[in-house]
């Protein structure tokens, strides 16, 4: 699936480092920082499902590590719960 959603815009996804290997490879770095910071603010364990993350492209998103992504999500989701 493509994701459409505007965060790959986001300008927080723009200090990540890139990442053009691996599992993550062309999945939305969005997608991951969203999945990290529900399970943050949830207190769920740090686990990032790249199957369900969407294929991008575009914007800030693009060649972004996901999981880098997905670790500042989950960082921001702790802190708003605190």
């Amino acid at each position: 699936m493509i994701c459409n959603k505007n965060h790959r815009y986001a300008p927080i996804l723009e200090s990540l480092p890139d990442d053009q290997s691996g599992s993550g490879r062309h999945k939305c770095a969005g997608c991951a920082y969203e999945q990290g910071l529900i399970d943050g603010l949830n207190n769920n364990p740090m686990n990032l499902d790249y199957d369900s993350l969407g294929d991008s492209q575009a914007g800030a998103a693009r060649h972004k590590d996901v999981y880098e992504a997905y670790k500042l999500g989950y960082q921001k989701g702790i802190a708003d719960r605190n």
